[in-house]
């Protein structure tokens, strides 16, 4: 237990911190989403480039986990769908929103000290592969429900491409195949100062996470919020402990990496995603808030039978 609360307690405790300051006149208005930025742009790309390029390229058993993952997520996402056609009577641009809001995870923030913490870098390493594949795989589907849902036609794929077209997150990905696939040493010097940015990525990332929920209000429909919380936090981490363990027989540390990717907070990006587009941002932003508060009880529990005791 002792170890559990060494792993979660530091991670929203910080979250706390910029919560709070986040409402005080000590930081002006604008701050966090600076700060989210250089994560964003710069840490969380040094880190995923400094973690792919020193070693040899992913093999079938990447290719193997990140399949799992992602069919037990899309599973979850077309159920948080049909949940939301059949028991909330919402349209086909709501329902992306939603099920966007049930399955984006704050990877970026709270995974990485979360999983790291859990699984050293090894599940760094997994949650950085998984997450790769998140923004390049979520936001094109639910673009393209949502513009359905406006009743776009001309232009709808080209709108669903441009959704990703320059992902830093995407660049530094293929970046860093690219470098492990030519073999190329990565010099001292270079690695020291990627090792700056993706040394901070973890605790700048939290930090500006609460500065930017303390702007953020539940509002909407809490039933719905309230759905999408229990998917999220939930029948999602359960899905892909299932398919992982059960279904594909795979290593516990990569079992326990993707079921706790699968547990995290619905990330920032889902509300920001929503608000840009004029849809259902309410609900998406109650549900931000409700997943990042409950988060902090069900990761604990999901550590607590996952981790094996020291």
């Amino acid at each position: 237990m002792s170890d559990v609360f060494t792993i979660v307690a530091p991670v929203f405790m910080l979250m706390m911190i910029g919560y709070g300051l986040g409402r005080t006149k000590l930081f002006p208005e604008g701050s966090s989403q600076v700060l989210i930025a250089f994560v964003w742009y710069i840490a969380i790309p040094c880190l995923l480039f400094r973690s792919l390029a020193s070693k040899t390229l992913p093999d079938g058993d990447d290719l193997i986990l990140v399949a799992g993952y992602y069919s037990a997520l899309y599973i979850v996402y077309f159920t948080a769908v049909l949940i939301a056609q059949f028991a909330f009577k919402q349209t086909m641009s709501e329902r992306g929103i939603f099920g966007l809001a049930t399955c984006y995870a704050n990877g970026a923030f709270v995974g990485v000290p979360i999983i790291g913490g859990a699984y050293g870098d090894e599940g760094v390493r997994i949650l950085l592969v998984l997450l790769s594949f998140h923004t390049l795989t979520l936001i094109p589907v639910t673009t393209f429900i949502v513009e359905r849902g406006k009743g776009a036609g001309n232009g709808i794929l080209k709108r669903t491409f441009m959704s990703v077209r320059g992902n830093p997150i995407l660049i530094a990905l293929l970046l860093g195949l690219t470098w492990s696939a030519l073999q190329i040493p990565i010099p001292e010097w270079f690695n020291q100062l990627l090792s700056m940015p993706a040394d901070a990525a973890a605790p700048v990332g939290l930090f500006a996470a609460g500065m930017a929920l303390s702007k953020v209000r539940i509002a909407g429909d809490l039933i719905q919020s309230g759905t999408s919380t229990f998917l999220k936090l939930l029948l999602l981490p359960i899905t892909v402990f299932i398919v992982t363990k059960y279904g594909l027989n795979l290593p516990p540390v990569v079992v326990g990496s993707t079921t706790l990717m699968g547990a995290l907070p619905t990330g920032m990006i889902a509300y920001s995603f929503a608000e840009k587009q004029g849809v259902a941002s309410r609900r998406a932003a109650s549900t931000v808030l409700l997943t990042t508060g409950l988060s902090a009880f069900t990761l604990s529990i999901i550590l607590l039978f996952l981790v094996p005791k020291a």
